[in-house]
């Protein structure tokens, strides 16, 4: 009678307890990744859309307005264009502009995976003074 060579129920069902109790703590490094890749990505966009901001105050003396939002960085509207075209956040949606009562700032804002403005705070909007 030939014995056959393999695996116990027992051998196997312990290898993957253990792989398992391994991924609990590599998991969520592995699987957070692409949280952090869409972080990174707002914040540089926001930088890049400060910058062009910026340059556009110095060019013209105010920010840009507020109800024109980001396309007048584009140069649709016959001015220098500061962008080619205004990226969008990790989720497809355009950035909104705002710009405070006194123009003396602004607020870049992502309105999250839900692509909905938020009214509070508990939302999952992103704004640039957030990453600071």
């Amino acid at each position: 009678m030939k014995k056959i060579k393999g695996f116990t129920l027992i051998e196997v069902l312990v290898a993957l307890t253990i792989i398992g109790i391994l991924m609990t703590f590599v998991g969520p490094y592995i699987l957070d990744r692409p949280d952090q890749a869409r972080k990174l990505k707002i914040k540089n966009d926001f930088l890049a859309i400060e910058t062009s901001i910026e340059l556009y105050k110095l060019d013209n003396g105010t920010y840009p307005a507020a109800s024109a939002g980001l396309n007048t960085l584009t140069g649709m509207d016959g001015g220098i264009s500061y962008f080619p075209t205004i990226p969008v956040d990790p989720w497809g949606n355009t950035y909104i502009l705002e710009i405070d009562k006194n123009s003396k700032d602004f607020t870049i804002v992502s309105t999250g995976p839900d692509g909905l403005r938020s009214v509070t705070e508990k939302g999952d909007d992103i704004n640039n003074k957030m990453m600071d």
